[in-house]
C-alpha cells in the first residue's frame, strides 16, 4: 500500500512536470526550439484543440478553404507542426464588366505534445475544413523484478 501512494505520488510529479514543460514552450516556444510564432511570419494561426487519452493525443485544427493536398504535417515525438494554403482566384465576366477576386490564406500552427508519440503511427482525417490528427502515446514499458533462483 505504502508502494502504491509512492508510485501514485511520482505519477502525480511527472503529470506536473509535463504540465509545467508544456506551459514555458507555449509562453517561450521560439527561445526553446519551435518555430517563429505566425504572427511573425505574416500566417494565421488556425484555431486548435488537443486532447489527451490513456493511449492517444488528439491534435484537432481548423483550416478552412484549404483542400487537403495542400496540407502539410511534420511530427517528431514530443512535437506537431501544421501548415497549409489556400490559394484561390475567381472571375466573372458578363457585359460591360470584368470581374476578379483573389484569396490567399497560408495557415501555420506548432505544439508541443504532452507526451511522447510514435509519429510513424499516426492517423489523419480531413473533412470541412477540420483536421484530425490522432497519434498513438510510446508505450512505456513496465519494469518487472525478476527473482534469482
Amino acid at each position: 500500500m505504502v508502494i502504491e501512494m509512492w508510485r501514485d505520488t511520482f505519477e502525480e510529479l511527472r503529470n506536473m512536470e509535463r504540465r509545467m514543460n508544456q506551459l514555458f514552450e507555449e509562453l517561450l516556444g521560439e527561445r526553446i526550439g519551435l518555430p517563429a510564432a505566425p504572427a511573425k511570419l505574416g500566417v494565421r494561426e488556425p484555431y486548435a484543440d488537443i486532447m489527451e487519452t490513456d493511449r492517444e493525443v488528439k491534435v484537432t485544427i481548423e483550416i478552412p478553404g484549404v483542400d487537403k493536398k495542400d496540407i502539410n504535417i511534420n511530427a517528431t515525438e514530443n512535437s506537431l507542426e501544421v501548415s497549409a494554403e489556400m490559394k484561390k482566384e475567381e472571375e466573372e465576366e458578363e457585359e460591360g464588366y470584368v470581374r476578379r477576386e483573389r484569396r490567399y490564406n497560408k495557415y501555420y500552427r506548432a505544439f508541443a505534445l504532452p507526451e511522447e508519440v510514435e509519429p510513424t503511427k499516426a492517423k489523419t482525417t480531413f473533412k470541412n475544413g477540420i483536421l484530425q490528427i490522432v497519434l498513438p502515446k510510446k508505450r512505456i514499458e513496465k519494469r518487472t523484478t525478476i527473482k534469482v533462483e
